[in-house]
């Protein structure tokens, strides 16, 4: 175990460090797409799909009531 401890311990120390940074963002940003992708069937224009994935970030996930 304290080999596995030394082989890991950048990222442990990292961990630590930097505790309040995480990948929130970028996961949610992964669900939009597959979302999109769910949506996109019978997309025939990749060219269009690819379109639809850059105007991900002004999209809203959340219903508006």
């Amino acid at each position: 175990m304290a080999h596995t401890i030394w082989d890991k311990l950048d990222g442990i120390v990292s961990f630590w460090t930097f505790r309040d940074i995480s990948n929130v963002r970028m996961e949610g940003f992964n669900n939009k797409i597959r979302w999109r992708i769910k949506l996109a069937c019978g997309f025939r224009d990749h060219e269009y799909f690819k379109l639809k994935i850059y105007q991900l970030p002004e999209i809203s996930c959340v219903k508006k009531l």
